[in-house]
């Protein structure tokens, strides 16, 4: 039986019990949007997209609600937006060292995994596009059936496309 991405993210959640309260929330914030949207998606190769983009939403709900000072609950989708914008000269490694940085302003050493906000983190922030020296087929396919850049831009850009625009109400 196939695994759902909400059964992923849940187990994930639970994998990252003993962090900060706000992220405890965050993971619930996540799972209430997120369930209505994705009630039976499984675990195929875009359901780790999926799962990806879930734990990416999860961080940011947790970053932009220590920024602001607020519940995971009141962030709004513009401020996530925000959050994951980008200048046009901007690259992924510009936009994951924005991220780290906010992390640490809040107290993550991005060097402990024991931490479970970093250890999600170092999971996400992985960059998955295929090496240069990869076949000509994997770089001519443009990520049909491979994954490219970082899991948690890459998420991101799946669950905030504008297919789920009108189904994640937040």
């Amino acid at each position: 039986m196939a695994t759902l991405v909400l059964d992923q993210l849940r187990q994930w959640r639970d994998e990252d019990r003993g962090g900060p309260e706000q992220w405890q929330a965050a993971w619930g914030r996540t799972l209430q949007l997120l369930g209505p949207v994705w009630p039976d998606t499984t675990m195929s190769w875009d359901g780790v997209i999926h799962a990806d983009g879930g734990a990416a939403l999860t961080t940011a709900l947790y970053i932009i609600a220590r920024d602001r000072g607020i519940a995971p609950a009141d962030v709004h989708r513009a401020h996530v937006d925000e959050l994951f914008a980008r200048a046009p000269w901007e690259r992924d490694l510009d936009l994951r060292r924005r991220w780290d940085a906010r992390l640490r302003a809040h107290g993550h050493d991005l060097d402990d995994p024991t931490d479970p906000v970093t250890a999600r983190w170092l999971q996400l922030r992985v960059d998955n596009s295929p090496l240069d020296d990869a076949s000509d087929t994997v770089h001519i396919d443009n990520g049909t059936d491979h994954r490219w850049g970082p899991g948690f831009i890459e998420g991101l850009n799946y669950i905030l496309a504008p297919r789920y625009k009108d189904q994640l109400q937040f």
